[in-house]
């Protein structure tokens, strides 16, 4: 039996879910395209020499040597493999998944004794096999005959002695007591900082430059100021924001705007609004800190097998470590990622400040989200870009690290409210509305003044209302009363309008008749005085 007949027969033993999993181990994120479902059509597109060489780049080196090892022991018992033949899979012709070079697999005349890789490589690879035998890899599938698919004949051979079963010990830095909750304020104050950041964009879109496409300096000066970040960090989170889709640019005069998705995602709890921000940078294929300009085309092949190497080598920290030597820390990425692209020290120190502004780590050492966006990029998530990964595993990790939302406030006789936590949407909507924010952080202060209420009385609040809906949050105290019935009784008593022209005549009588005369109705003329008309 070929090796492809012993794959197609395991495959339709397989269960949906357990095809899933195979395809996202294989990093195939086009596994709905009609044919795939066929398990001998399958079968040849797993063994097709680019389905394997995608896959080969998700091996760690332990895992490719073992393959390669196969392959070595096949060429020394059966002589050089026989080179693969072009043919497209029946049904595939002129689809993106079309062309595959499926390889002759001969079968068991080609076949390796599973316990001659062991005797080889020792019973330190004994645990590798199952993952890649799960992986479609290793053919049949869980079998004691071995064979490899022809693409892995292509790759450097393995020479006896070298099988590294695991990654380079990391040197790292025992973290001090107060690094135990980094995690979790890592994580809120990055929700924080981009709601804010976010928000202020929204409020007063800033100006992009016709030319180059990046933003106006005095626009990023601002927005760093209402955030409180750095002008790099706000550079950074405008970026992200644009590749979640939450930010675009917008036709003449030219601005970054808010997208139809900026409504619910502003509405949404904490978790919600940041797992489509880590999802993004997790997917989008650009080194954000190392863009000349803001909102650029992302198209750097390497940035994201650079986070998955670099999450991938972190993840081996001893619990309660970090802050590893980056040339140590690239040594293991490259272990987790042999066939990938080198690791630039430049790229890796981005990628990594660029963590930590996240909270994908922390003091140097990944926390619970930084684990889930590893796992997201190993189940291939990087080739749904443009479109974002699924982020509901995200956000449930985020849920468990963010401090639960606050819906009440207590408000001071000095006109000051302060929110000890996150404010809930509805309570921070309320609270933008009618006062100023003066501080953030893990309480949040807001001042009432005559304007800022003015500004909710202008929506259409008249005193009552905004009272009531104040006292929804706390119990008010009488100044901020006085202040709300103050300022209610002065608005409105001066109404602008704009106007177009302005008629004036002493003929009173021809004034009247103008305004009704029914030719001239699409003027819009009001008699605002015996002697004056105005048309908008």
């Amino acid at each position: 039996m070929s090796s492809a007949e012993h794959l197609t027969r395991w495959l339709s033993g397989r269960t949906v879910e357990q095809l899933t999993v195979l395809l996202e181990r294989r990093q195939l994120p086009y596994a709905g395209v009609p044919g795939l479902a066929e398990p001998a059509r399958l079968a040849a597109f797993l063994l097709g020499s680019p389905s394997v060489r995608l896959a080969l780049t998700t091996l760690n080196l332990a895992e490719l040597q073992v393959l390669s090892a196969v392959a070595v022991l096949a060429e020394q018992r059966h002589g050089p493999a026989p080179a693969p033949v072009a043919t497209a899979p029946a049904g595939f012709a002129g689809r993106r998944l079309g062309g595959a070079t499926a390889a002759p697999l001969d079968p068991a005349d080609r076949a390796v004794p599973r316990a001659a890789l062991l005797a080889l490589l020792g019973e330190a690879a004994e645990p590798l096999l199952d993952g890649l035998a799960e992986r479609a890899l290793l053919l049949p599938p869980h079998g004691d005959q071995l064979t490899v698919p022809a693409a892995v004949h292509q790759q450097p051979p393995y020479r006896s002695g070298e099988f590294t079963p695991d990654p380079p010990t990391l040197p790292a830095t025992v973290l001090p007591p107060y690094a135990a909750g980094a995690d979790r304020a890592a994580v809120a104050e990055a929700a924080t900082r981009v709601e804010l950041l976010l928000r202020a964009t929204a409020t007063t879109p800033p100006a992009l430059r016709r030319g180059s496409g990046g933003l106006v300096a005095r626009d990023v000066r601002q927005l760093s100021g209402a955030a409180g970040l750095t002008e790099q960090q706000t550079a950074f989170w405008l970026d992200l924001a644009a590749n979640a889709g939450l930010l675009a640019p917008s036709p003449p005069p030219f601005r970054l705007l808010p997208t139809a998705r900026y409504d619910a995602w502003a509405a949404a709890a904490p978790a919600e609004r940041s797992a489509p921000l880590l999802a993004a940078w997790a997917v989008t294929p650009a080194v954000f800190s190392t863009a000349r300009t803001v909102l650029s085309t992302p198209n750097d092949p390497t940035a994201v097998p650079l986070r998955q190497a670099l999450l991938s080598a972190l993840d081996r920290l001893p619990p309660g470590h970090g802050r590893p030597p980056l040339d140590s820390l690239l040594a293991a990425a490259a272990w987790h990622r042999p066939l990938g692209p080198a690791a630039e020290a430049t790229a890796a120190e981005a990628t990594l400040a660029e963590a930590e502004l996240l909270g994908v780590t922390a003091h140097g050492a990944p926390t619970p989200v930084g684990r889930a966006v590893r796992e997201l990029l190993d189940t291939g998530a990087a080739h749904c870009f443009p479109a974002l990964p699924p982020t509901e595993r995200l956000a449930g990790t985020l849920a468990g690290l963010m401090p639960r939302q606050v819906g009440a406030a207590r408000f001071q006789a000095d006109l000051t409210a302060v929110v000890a936590g996150p404010p809930t949407a509805e309570l921070a909507g309320l609270l933008d509305l009618t006062a100023d924010r003066e501080s953030d952080g893990h309480a949040t202060v807001w001042r009432f003044t005559p304007a800022g209420v003015r500004r909710a009385l202008d929506t259409g609040l008249d005193a009552a209302e905004l009272l009531r809906r104040l006292r929804t949050a706390g119990e008010l105290p009488q100044p901020l009363e006085y202040l709300v019935e103050d300022t209610a009784r002065t608005h409105g008593r001066i109404t602008v309008a704009g106007v177009g022209c302005v008629l004036r005549s002493d003929d009173e009588a021809l004034l009247l008749e103008l305004t009704r005369v029914r030719a001239l109705s699409g003027l819009g003329l009001v008699r605002i005085a015996p002697t004056v008309l105005t048309s908008a």
